[in-house]
């Protein structure tokens, strides 16, 4: 299956990237699954428009046992997973994408970075997606 690529700008609707994905995923995973899919998606292209101003894209594909997300932008800087803080507003959405994806990582680019992510296509704790 191809994978699904979506440039998207600064000022992007995200109810219409995340519309467009949840179609995409919809036949691609578990119903339960899809909203967990959606929210990493959301928290790595809000890192994109928060931290650089900029636009990116975001790759889907479809693999034996998982979706991966990749998220493109044009800066250097990696990004960091803090711990919980209750003095620091924001910055959790790392901690939500570790604990909803099987992985995560970050690489360079030849034009900035690529921030990915893997999803399995099926619960396989066997606990359900809720229990997470």
């Amino acid at each position: 299956m191809d994978p699904m690529r979506l440039s998207f700008a600064h000022r992007t609707d995200y109810a219409a990237v995340r519309q467009y994905a949840r179609k995409v995923l919809g036949q691609w995973q578990t119903p339960e699954l899809v909203d967990d899919t959606l929210l990493v998606i959301t928290e790595l292209v809000e890192n994109v428009v928060q931290h650089t101003g900029d636009g990116g894209e975001l790759l889907l594909h479809r693999r034996a046992d998982a979706v991966r997300i990749e998220v493109t932008d044009t800066s250097c800087e990696l990004p960091r997973a803090y711990g919980p803080d209750p003095r620091r507003i924001g910055g959790r959405g790392l901690l939500l994408v570790g604990a909803l994806a099987r992985d995560w990582g970050a690489r360079p680019s030849d034009h900035g970075k690529v921030v990915w992510a893997e999803v399995p296509l099926t619960d396989q704790t066997g606990t359900g997606a809720a229990a997470r």
